[in-house]
């Protein structure tokens, strides 16, 4: 029971180290950080018809105050053999139809910050 135990706690603190971070920016058409929007991540290889769609998403998070929603990318979404792996991100209206669109590709154990630029004011 103890290795059990001792097994999961090595593996859950490789998929901690190996994490990575994605900060999305969402901003309008005059640049204006746009608070409470809720950002769709899909990950691995998607086509352009199901990225149309927000229920084909592997999450969703709205953003803060300052217009930033914030993806823990954990180590198992990277695959076995790669390093790092792309991501892409969308807003929506309320009809369903994509707002904004940005791709980004993070290394395990990265950050990095992108701006999605809405296409509304």
């Amino acid at each position: 029971m103890l290795a059990v135990i001792a097994g999961a706690m090595v593996l859950t603190g490789c998929i901690k180290k190996d994490a990575a971070t994605i900060n999305v920016k969402v901003v309008n058409k005059l640049t204006m950080p746009q608070a409470n929007v809720q950002v769709y991540m899909y990950s691995g290889n998607i086509s352009d018809e199901l990225l149309k769609n927000k229920v084909n998403a592997t999450t969703n998070i709205a953003t803060d105050e300052n217009g930033v929603a914030t993806f823990e990318i954990n180590s198992l979404s990277f695959g076995v053999a790669s390093d790092q792996a792309t991501f892409i991100f969308e807003t929506f209206d309320e009809d369903g139809n994509v707002t904004g669109k940005v791709p980004t590709t993070v290394k395990k154990g990265g950050s990095k910050d992108v701006t999605l630029n809405m296409n509304v004011f």
